[in-house]
């Protein structure tokens, strides 16, 4: 049997097409499992990645933050090392060193400059080094230890008529002397003379004149970082 459709083309059933409806409903569903792929995703996959990265970062912060401790144990041991030696410094700048000084002075008893006193001789019978003190000068705040020098002098000379001469050239020669110049001794040697008698000496016929005298001797510190000295101050 034939069959013929009378109806006209556009109102013709297309065979082949498909219901809209259902476009519709699995549009439906593609939609309603973007939501549950997207949750999937994140689950199964960026969220254990996550945590893997933030485990890293803790395990990194963790390490690291016991490097910064030890950093900060050494450091802290380097501020107290650098206090001590800052104070070691200081107190070998504020030092006195006397072994040049005494040398240059036991020198100098034999004659200024190497030379020999004319018509008389020098010795130390006493020789006293006395405490350091400090103090400051001027605004700069510089620090000056000063130490004293207490001695006893004896000269011995060929004529009695000259032995005020013989004191007036000990005093001279001393203090024009590197060992007085170069020492960093202030002030005249003949600050502290408080006069002597001369006597004449009939057995050896010579003049002795005998007389005590106080020095001080300076050393200036700069205000700022001190250094270690260097030589025979």
């Amino acid at each position: 049997m034939i069959l013929i459709n009378l109806l006209p083309a556009e109102m013709r059933k297309k065979h082949g097409d498909t219901n809209p409806m259902v476009y519709a409903i699995a549009a439906c569903y593609i939609a309603a499992m973007i939501p549950v792929g997207t949750w999937a995703w994140l689950k199964y996959d960026r969220m254990p990645h996550a945590a893997q990265v933030l485990e890293e970062a803790n395990a990194d912060l963790e390490a690291k933050s016991a490097l910064a401790a030890q950093v900060e144990v050494l450091e802290g041991q380097i501020a107290e090392y650098q206090s001590h030696r800052d104070m070691i410094v200081g107190l070998l700048a504020r030092k006195i060193f006397w072994a040049r000084t005494i040398d240059d002075f036991a020198n100098h008893l034999g004659g200024p400059g190497g030379t020999p006193w004319q018509g008389f001789e020098v010795s130390c019978t006493e020789l006293t080094i006395l405490p350091p003190t400090g103090g400051t000068v001027g605004r700069s705040k510089d620090e000056v230890v000063s130490a004293g020098v207490r001695g006893r002098y004896k000269l011995v000379g060929v004529e009695a008529d000259k032995a005020g001469d013989y004191v007036r050239d000990f005093f001279t020669g001393t203090e024009a002397a590197k060992f007085w110049n170069a020492n960093g001794f202030i002030n005249k040697p003949e600050l502290t003379y408080r006069g002597d008698t001369p006597d004449w000496k009939k057995n050896i016929e010579r003049v002795t004149v005998e007389f005590g005298l106080d020095w001080t001797r300076t050393k200036r510190i700069a205000s700022g970082p001190v250094k270690p000295a260097k030589g025979g101050m």
